[in-house]
This record gives structure tokens, C-alpha cells and sequence, in this order.
């Protein structure tokens, strides 16, 4: 009870109204299944994997369920248990999002082909950054809605496929703010610090829990102002904004991920 209490203290939003979230059941987007229930804490789940679930208002709830960038279109179902259990079906509908170009300087150049001293520290680091986007914790810190990390202007958008020097890469799976070394980023949401490091292609690194398997991403860093553990409130500085990694100038690169899916963050904006 106690540690409960003090949560309650460091995030009094936890007891506040949720906002409902919009269905998007795009690749990249997330698929809403709103349901009625007087059961007191029910769970959804996607197959195996435990879904975001987040009371509106007197009997409606939402299970949120975030659809990876390379989903195959088509039905789904989804699962969910109060009383009993219960399947909702979802469809995951075509969306053609954008291709952007990008030109790296040759001093950039080892992040498109590296070397094999390179490729090592890549093969290592994978599994140390999968690892915060697959967390789910049963403890909400947030309403789910997040407030921008910084206030600059959004030079790359969620979804496009990115190709550096001509060479094809996986789609972008966040934003993209343009800012100056230096500049604070905040916290959009209450959360705990997960994981912070330096990175070959992500450069300085923040992962951020928000909870039930909502969490958020802060690329290119200049400097990391957390720690792992720590609690930070919606608000808060937590690092400043650079260009180390893969990065063509001083820019965040903010992500979000649900369910370990990456999801577009406007799709959580308040």
C-alpha cells in the first residue's frame, strides 16, 4: 500500500478521467476495441501478448492494441476477459504513407555500410533495445496522453520510408523535431526511466515506461539527465537535444511504442 500511496502522490493523473483514443487500425496505428463491462479490472490480450486496457467512464472501456509498420492487412481478433471471455474482431486496413531521401556525408557514411567492428557493437546493442519496448508493467503511470517533448519543428514524419543515399532502409518509426544542441526535452508523460545509453545508430538514448506496455523513445540525445529507475512527472527535463548516431544534424527523434509495436505519436497528442 505504501508504494502504491506514494505513486498516487509523484502522479496524481493516475486517478484522473481517461481520454478515449480514436480508432486508427492502420499498420503503424492503433486499433481501438471499446467494450462495456462492471467488472473492475478487466484484461485484453492479442494472441498471448497482455494489451493496454484503460477505463473511460461508468461501464466503457478500451483495449488498445498498437499494429507494427509491416502488419499484414486483414481481420485480427482480440480477446478480452472480465467475467467471462469475450472475442472482438478488428481489420487492418491499407494505408500508403511516404518515402523520404536523405544524404549522408562521408564522415556519416559508416552507419550505411559499416564495417565489421561496427556491425559487432550493432549485433550486441539489439537485444539491449528490444528489451525496454516488449516491457509491460501492470501499474499505469499516465492517462496515456502525452504533451510534445519539445516544441520545434516536425522534420520527419512517422511511416516513411527512408532511404540514405539511395540505399533502402526500414520505414521511420517516430518523429522527427528539429532543435538546437542543447535544447531541454521534456517528459510528454509520467514514467520511469527504463534505459538510457549511447548507441551506434541511436546515439544518446532515452526509454521511458508509461505502463501496461505503452512506452516512449528519445533519440540523437546530446545528454541523458536520467537514470535508470528513476520516476520523472509529465514535464520534466530529461536530456537535451543533439545529433549523435545516425543523425544529419541536431534534431529528437521521439517514439512511441504499444504492445512492442511502434505507433504514430500524434496518434497520443493531446
Amino acid at each position: 500500500m505504501k508504494k502504491i500511496n506514494l505513486l498516487l502522490l509523484l502522479f496524481p493523473s493516475m486517478i484522473l478521467a481517461n481520454i478515449p483514443i480514436k480508432n486508427t487500425a492502420i499498420p503503424g496505428g492503433i486499433a481501438v476495441i471499446d467494450f462495456e463491462t462492471k467488472y473492475t479490472n478487466p484484461k485484453a490480450f492479442y494472441r498471448t501478448v497482455p494489451l493496454y486496457v484503460q477505463h473511460i467512464k461508468n461501464n466503457h472501456w478500451q483495449a488498445l492494441l498498437g499494429i507494427p509498420l509491416m502488419e499484414k492487412l486483414g481481420k485480427k481478433s482480440i480477446t478480452v476477459k472480465d467475467f467471462s471471455s469475450r472475442i472482438f474482431e478488428i481489420e487492418v486496413k491499407k494505408y500508403a504513407y511516404k518515402e523520404q531521401y536523405i544524404t549522408l556525408k562521408d564522415k556519416n557514411k559508416k552507419y550505411i555500410n559499416p564495417i565489421n567492428i561496427h556491425m559487432k557493437r550493432i549485433k550486441n546493442e539489439r537485444p539491449v533495445l528490444s528489451k525496454p519496448r516488449m516491457t509491460f508493467s501492470a501499474q499505469r503511470l499516465s492517462n496515456g496522453m502525452f504533451t510534445r517533448p519539445i516544441d520545434g519543428i516536425t522534420t520527419g514524419m512517422f511511416g516513411v520510408k527512408r532511404f540514405y543515399n539511395g540505399a533502402a532502409r526500414r520505414p521511420h518509426t517516430g518523429l522527427d523535431y528539429a532543435g538546437s544542441i542543447g535544447t531541454a526535452v521534456k517528459a510528454p508523460a509520467n514514467g520511469k526511466v527504463l534505459l538510457t545509453g549511447n548507441y551506434f545508430f541511436n546515439g544518446n538514448t532515452i526509454f521511458l515506461d508509461h505502463g501496461q506496455g505503452l512506452i516512449s523513445v528519445y533519440i540523437h540525445l546530446n545528454k541523458n539527465l536520467v537514470k535508470q529507475g528513476q520516476l520523472v512527472k509529465q514535464g520534466e527535463i530529461i536530456g537535451t537535444v543533439g545529433k549523435s548516431g545516425r543523425a544529419t544534424g541536431p534534431h529528437l527523434h521521439w517514439g512511441i511504442f504499444l504492445n512492442g509495436a511502434a505507433v504514430n505519436p500524434t496518434l497520443l497528442l493531446q
